[in-house]
């Protein structure tokens, strides 16, 4: 029960974080819109940064590189297979906009904003588990930027393949990663420090944005929705399954640690990315179920996370 309680304590202590946003919605204090200045705060200085800062803790020596060229060829294959499973999955909604939207939601986790500190909650910041999701994120925000927006608007014309390469995120994983190779960090330490205190704006940042979303959505819409909820369970649940049986099939073919089923599982096991709204609103997508979907999932998460880990916990020991 220990795993349970180490996992459901930080998702609670996350869940919480979205409190202050969710007060001063309803207080007036701030608005839905004056949201949008922290979500820019959000990805172009808090993720970055803590991309930047794991990066410099990385041991980038020879298991470590084939551990990442894994993860790599890994998330590519699981995002395209969860692509193509989500097709027959979504078959039978007529509405092209919700049906795209659907598959969006089942495929695409929120990794940066949510993963990736909850991983370091749970497994400690320098974990190889915090390392393996920090890769899988890179690939998989290479994907959003291309099957995420082609999900989202039905159109391949939409795909910018500039943001899938040139994102924040991976610009910081490259700087990170020739920062760390050259030594910089060893003759300039300040630079972990600097990382380290701009890493730590991601997770209340990130759950402030989640907590004013929350507040401008009639509460009675997250659990009315049949889709909602449909979405939730293959997301949260079934494409989990699919996910943590491929680390573990990862682990025993390439003779890896129990690291990588951890990364595959908080890899898949959030909820919906947040950029599912963001993109809805930029190429003309269903933002109405885009923000069911994602604050609808977040929710559910609370339960599923926990219990998911704990069962893991469970096979693990057994395997």
């Amino acid at each position: 029960m220990d795993a349970l309680w180490i996992m459901l304590k930080n998702v609670l202590i996350f869940v919480a974080l979205a409190l202050p946003g969710f007060i001063l919605i309803k207080a007036k204090l701030l608005k839905t819109s004056e949201s949008a200045v922290l979500s820019k705060l959000l990805t172009f200085v808090g993720m970055p940064f803590l991309i930047l800062s794991s990066t410099l803790g990385i041991n980038f020596d020879q298991s470590f590189a084939i551990t990442a060229i894994i993860t790599a060829v890994s998330c590519i294959v699981l995002t395209v297979a969860v692509f193509l499973i989500t097709l027959p999955l979504t078959a039978k909604e007529s509405d092209e906009k919700k049906r795209g939207m659907m598959r969006f939601s089942m495929t695409f986790s929120n990794n940066g904003f949510l993963g990736i500190p909850l991983a370091m909650a749970v497994f400690g910041a320098t974990s190889p588990v915090v390392s393996i999701v920090i890769i899988f994120n890179i690939f998989n925000n290479m994907l959003i930027y291309t099957l995420g927006i082609y999900l989202i608007s039905g159109d391949k014309n939409t795909i910018n393949l500039k943001k899938a390469f040139l994102n924040p995120v991976l610009i910081a994983f490259v700087i990170g990663l020739i920062v760390n190779l050259v030594g910089v960090k060893n003759y300039v330490p300040e630079i972990s420090t600097f990382s380290d205190h701009l890493k730590n704006l991601v997770t209340p940042i990130s759950m402030i944005i989640l907590g004013i979303k929350l507040a401008d959505v009639p509460f009675k819409s997250l659990f009315t929705s049949p889709s909602g909820y449909y979405v939730s369970a293959i997301k949260l649940i079934a494409l989990t399954v699919v996910a943590v049986a491929m680390g573990i099939a990862v682990k025993y073919l390439f003779a890896l640690s129990n690291d990588i089923v951890y990364a595959f599982f908080i890899a898949f096991a959030m909820p919906t990315a947040g950029l599912s709204t963001t993109f809805a609103d930029q190429f003309k997508g269903d933002t109405k179920n885009s923000v069911i979907y994602t604050l609808g999932s977040t929710i559910f998460s609370i339960i599923t996370i926990p219990i998911l880990y704990y069962l893991l916990n469970l096979i693990i020991a057994i395997l």
